[in-house]
């Protein structure tokens, strides 16, 4: 394998560790005024300059331009076109040498931006099966949240764990012995693998969200490390099966390699983690409902980070 495209499937550990997280997060959301599709961009140039012999050098300049990469873990059953599990926005700013991460509730209230310009109310992660998969996400998501989303990914529940996996499985500090779903978990140091990370994060039968939150930061925190080691790299080859059959994105070979290079620039104890603030709502289902002044709260800290006026 080229070495410019391995470099770039190490973004694969650091993303994937963000689907980690927001699958592990639930929180309490609400609807509003939705607006129109807002423009996209790219992360520098789609395509290496003239100039940059990728083989000549390990890693190109971390972009400067902040980015916003819409993250789903989508589960697919037998028969069915699957649905997002886990909707994750994940915003890159070098210049405040921030990540900034935001769950957003899979019963989240909001009006669907569907295929064909068909338009309705209903839970966010129904956009991805009524409306035409990926694209109708990020629609929705774009016009839920009044920001661009630049670029997505998008992993099924089996890849994750394959991945989680591939990377040599996570080291995590267990605070207090608990049990979860088969999985037991005692109590000092830990090495997990695929299956028993993601039990580990989504534990809430014990605990607060605060313990829950602590735990979705060591896994993290633990991917982010190990995904930008150069030496993780060398096995690099065993990822491409996997990767084929559970990822889908429409980064580039060459924006993958230098959101690399970006995401080696920021420190991970620099993370800022958003939490949607909402109401239940029972009809006929149970919804998050997100007020109007919530989703302008976060709006604005995500225009920030995007360097966005207005």
């Amino acid at each position: 394998m080229n070495r410019w495209v391995s470099i770039g499937l190490a973004i694969i550990a650091l993303l994937t560790g963000a689907i980690l997280l927001s699958w592990g997060i639930q929180n309490k959301s609400h609807p509003s005024t939705d607006s129109a599709p807002i423009k996209r961009q790219t992360i520098g140039q789609t395509n290496p300059p003239k100039t940059t012999n990728p083989s000549q050098s390990l890693l190109p300049t971390p972009s400067k331009e902040p980015v916003s990469l819409l993250l789903m873990g989508v589960d697919r059953r037998k028969g069915d076109k699957g649905r997002t599990d886990a909707i994750m926005l994940v915003v890159l700013n070098p210049a405040h040498k921030r990540v900034t991460l935001l769950n957003i509730p899979r019963d989240t209230k909001t009006l669907l931006r569907l295929k064909g310009g068909r338009q309705r109310w209903d839970k966010i992660n129904h956009a991805y099966a009524l409306g035409g998969g990926v694209e109708a996400t990020v629609r929705t998501v774009e016009t839920f949240l009044d920001v661009p989303v630049h670029h997505h990914l998008k992993i099924d529940m089996g890849g994750f764990r394959r991945i989680i996996d591939k990377m040599g499985g996570v080291d995590v500090e267990v605070e207090k012995s608990f049990s979860y779903k088969g999985h037991h978990f005692r109590q000092g140091p830990m090495h997990l693998n695929g299956s028993q990370a993601l039990a580990y994060v989504r534990d809430r039968t014990g605990g607060s969200d605060y313990d829950r939150h602590i735990r979705q930061q060591q896994v993290l925190g633990d991917l982010w490390e190990r995904g930008t080691r150069f030496s993780s790299l060398l096995n690099m080859q065993a990822w491409m099966p996997t990767l084929i059959r559970h990822v889908d994105t429409d980064l580039s070979p060459w924006e993958m390699w230098r959101l690399a290079a970006t995401i080696r620039s920021l420190p991970p104890d620099r993370m800022q983690v958003l939490h949607l603030q909402g109401v239940d709502e029972w009809n006929d289902r149970y919804y998050l409902v997100v007020p109007q002044q919530e989703r302008n709260r976060i709006r604005d800290i995500l225009r920030k980070e995007l360097q966005i006026d207005g």
